[in-house]
């Protein structure tokens, strides 16, 4: 099986949206076989994790995590200090179509698309087979995820933007021209409520490398929040979060290093044979290791969002604040400038098995609260915003806000919560915020100082020359 696995994960085309199945073994054989397509599913889920993800093989080129990641390096919240890999996101230059950070994406999530109809094209939906039908179950949920990602990459945000030009779709059919928002929309949906349908009553016991339910509901609530259909958002995100607890004060200081803690909901784990710790996302985003590329303190918080903390809430002890600060990592004693964050630590052994958290359940408390205010049921939604955030800040008192402060208000503390976590560009492109850097007292450095008015065209990234060149047929690309 592992030779099957290394085709998925190594093989690519100049045309990457084809259907082509990358598998040695025919249709039939896949359909009967629980154990061939489940090296498929998992073929996927470790590509995910793996360096070169989408072949660039820039050292920035480290899977999913490294997507996230890296987008939330074009908001406002998260600084980086020095120039490094990731640096084009920071200045806004690898959303050009001739970057080939602008391919990353693109070629990442549409080569595990088609790799995915390998399983969907060839497992009858109606299979009685329960192994079958659960990894049936989490294609469709891959499939409708990864289109969602690109969609909100490389296309225009849902409301009001319906028939505007978004990204092919590769599913039954595929597209070889941009589908409308609407069409991918409805494929998304379509997919996600698929695999609610086919994982129910599935375990996937303590693997959450594997999806389950509640993370098919999760993918859903916030493509719902996407299309302003606030209620069934809310319902998704309670749904979806009735099994997860919060994690206690000491587990939120800890690094976020480790999958198996309390509010991990989809992750890689990441073991001495998988690493490779220069392309990774610690060797990035940990200040704290002598060894990687972010040491010394290349990451740091926005200064506003660190004031906008008490000095009470755990969240906040984890970045330096105003003054500098000193910190020892191995037999080396740095000084770290200002607001450098402590959040992400590598804190096994040889500090470079640190595992990939890409999902929290802590997302669907602000997911279901900011939903419950946009349809009038903002005690509901004061409610859910204060159970987690007095879970973090003992000091929080029930919300007075209302309306558009409300909701403000919620925003501002999923920024908080989930700083660096993937979440805080596409919010503002979803709200039709601005990119504020340059402003007084500000800790942006001067290559990312800059502001960006809210819905500009920067806000979507162009399709990449590669793929233009192999098919002209995606033009019009997004503009410059």
């Amino acid at each position: 099986m592992s030779f099957i696995i290394g085709l998925l994960t190594t093989s690519c085309s100049k045309n990457y949206l084809s259907l082509e199945p990358q598998s040695t073994l025919n249709s039939e054989q896949l359909s009967r076989s629980s154990t061939a397509t489940l090296g498929i599913l998992k073929g996927v889920y470790s590509s995910l994790r793996s360096y070169p993800l989408s072949g660039y093989a820039g050292h920035e080129d480290f899977g999913h995590k490294a997507i996230l990641s890296f987008i939330d390096l074009m908001g406002n919240d998260v600084i980086m200090y020095s120039l490094n890999w990731g640096g084009f996101n920071y200045n806004y230059t690898a959303r050009i179509m001739t970057n080939s950070r602008t391919h990353m994406p693109w070629l990442a999530y549409y080569t595990q698309i088609k790799n995915v109809n390998t399983i969907i094209s060839t497992i009858s939906i109606d299979t009685d087979d329960a192994d079958l039908k659960a990894i049936l179950g989490q294609a469709y949920a891959l499939r409708g995820y990864f289109h969602f990602m690109l969609a909100r990459i490389y296309g225009p945000t849902y409301i009001g933007n319906e028939d505007r030009l978004s990204v092919p779709i590769n599913a039954a059919e595929r597209s070889t021209k941009r589908n409308t928002t609407q069409e991918v929309y409805t494929q998304i949906v379509s997919d996600l409520n698929e695999s609610l349908l086919l994982l129910t009553g599935y375990s996937r016991g303590a693997n959450r490398e594997l999806l389950d339910i509640s993370v098919a509901e999760t993918f859903l609530a916030d493509v719902y929040l996407e299309m302003g259909k606030y209620s069934e958002a809310a319902t998704l995100a309670r749904s979806a979060r009735t099994s997860y607890s919060l994690l206690s004060a000491n587990d939120w200081r800890n690094g976020f290093f480790d999958i198996n803690q309390n509010e991990t909901m989809w992750g890689a784990d990441i073991n001495a044979e998988l690493t490779t710790f220069v392309a990774s996302f610690f060797s990035h985003f940990d200040n704290s290791n002598a060894d990687g590329y972010s040491s010394g303190g290349n990451i740091n918080i926005d200064r506003r969002l660190y004031e906008a903390m008490t000095d009470i809430d755990i969240r906040k002890e984890m970045f330096a604040g105003a003054d500098s600060v000193e910190f020892t990592a191995g037999s080396n004693r740095y000084k770290y400038r200002p607001y450098t964050s402590f959040k992400f630590r590598d804190l096994t052994s040889d500090r470079t098995q640190g595992d990939y958290i890409y999902l929290r359940s802590s997302l669907l408390y602000f997911i279901e609260a900011e939903a419950l205010a946009r349809i009038n049921r903002e005690n509901e939604a004061k409610d859910v915003l204060f159970e987690i955030t007095r879970a973090r800040d003992i000091s929080y008192v029930r919300s007075i806000n209302s309306g558009s402060d409300l909701i403000d208000e919620i925003i501002l503390q999923k920024r908080i919560e989930l700083w660096g976590e993937g979440f805080a560009w596409f919010d503002l492109k979803r709200l039709k915020k601005e990119v504020v850097r340059d402003y007084v007292g500000t800790n942006h450095p001067t290559y990312g100082r800059f502001n960006i008015p809210a819905d500009d065209n920067r806000f979507i990234f162009m399709i990449p020359q590669a793929e233009v060149d192999a098919n002209p047929e995606i033009l019009p690309n997004n503009p410059q």
